[in-house]
């Protein structure tokens, strides 16, 4: 009978302490949920936001153009130098072929970024250029200075996948040397102009860009003709238009650390020539970081490319002719080194990862 009281009591005594032991088995919501529900926003962003993502909006002074410069076209800006074996057709010139060396001093820097779309958007950045050729007459002791042509300018380049465009406002004067018009007495025109100048270029695969150019010149000094015949007449001795297309074969610019072929080929008319200015280079490439290094032979055959024999100033007879002037046709074949430095190195569709 004392088993009944005691059973009794026991029962009480549990559901008396049953509301008590409750809250303690079960979780606070409040401290239990927070850590799962709560994440810490700085560390969040930066697990989803990979750092191969190129950056956006407006750059100041980036790494790189958008496009690279082309490989044959006559005066893309660049350091270089070569040596060639060269004749032109001219009355009053060096006999036969001679040695020649060009030496060319220019650079692009980017200015600003105006987009960057990474690899599927659209990129776009302008930029500044300067640069100067000069030839040089390599068969005496004085090294004569044949001809120096000066270009400043302001490219827009703009790339999409494999799309590229390229615009350039830009200034270009060209000078006979002191050595040329002693040696030979010439009449020293003045040749300079203000252009603009389209390129248009297509990546079908990698690393093959054809492309087409153009140049209008807005602007043209004027001479003013001295001999007897045309005697205080002004001229221009600058062509109003100048066309080009080419292709271009050229892995360098993705593969960094080893020995690459490039080939490139320009072919150039102007309203003042009657036929096409013709420029074959091909060679080795190696890119060290953003430097690239390009030794190749060249062949060159055509209207010359150098600004004051654009036109032969021997070629004209009436100055009221649309047409008064041909180019100074001019062969070379030779050797030349190209190192393109910082913002000439830029990455093309298969190296946008850089």
């Amino acid at each position: 009978m004392r088993l009944l009281p005691l059973a009794v009591l026991s029962v009480a005594l549990t559901s008396l302490s049953s509301p008590v032991l409750a809250p303690a088995q079960t979780a606070d919501p409040d401290t239990s949920s927070a850590p799962a529900q709560t994440a810490d926003p700085d560390t969040s962003s930066a697990a989803e936001s990979p750092k191969s993502e190129p950056a956006t909006g407006v750059q100041w002074f980036p790494d790189r153009f958008v496009i690279a410069a082309l490989i044959a076209a006559p005066r893309e800006v660049r350091f270089e130098g070569g040596l060639y074996s060269a004749k032109r057709d001219l009355e009053s010139e060096y006999e036969g072929s001679s040695l020649e060396s060009e030496v060319a001093v220019g650079y692009r820097i980017p200015v600003v970024r105006l987009l960057d779309g990474g690899a599927d958007g659209v990129a776009l950045d302008l930029g500044f250029e300067a640069g100067v050729w000069s030839r040089f007459y390599m068969e005496n002791r004085t090294r004569d200075l044949i001809a120096t042509d000066y270009r400043v300018g302001a490219p827009l380049s703009l790339r999409y996948r494999a799309i590229e465009g390229r615009l350039t406002f830009h200034h270009m004067s060209s000078h006979l040397g002191d050595d040329y018009v002693a040696q030979f007495g010439l009449w020293v025109y003045q040749v300079s102009r203000e252009a603009l100048e389209l390129v248009l270029a297509v990546r079908p695969v990698e690393p093959v860009r054809l492309y087409g150019s153009g140049d209008l010149n807005v602007g043209r000094g004027t001479n003013v003709a001295v001999d007897d015949e045309f005697r205080g007449q002004e001229f221009v001795a600058v062509e109003q238009w100048v066309l080009r297309f080419g292709a271009e074969y050229d892995p360098s610019w993705a593969r960094e650390g080893s020995v690459q072929p490039f080939f490139g080929v320009n072919l150039e008319t102007t309203e003042t020539t009657r036929r096409l200015a013709t420029i074959i280079r091909g060679g080795v490439a190696f890119r060290i970081n953003s430097v690239r290094l390009l030794l190749d032979a060249q062949y060159r055959d055509g209207p010359s490319a150098m600004g004051q024999f654009r036109l032969d100033p021997e070629g004209f007879d009436n100055l009221d002719d649309p047409r008064p002037f041909r180019g100074v046709d001019e062969r070379m074949f030779g050797v030349g080194l190209t190192v393109q430095i910082g913002g000439l190195v830029a990455p093309g569709p298969a190296d946008r990862g850089l």
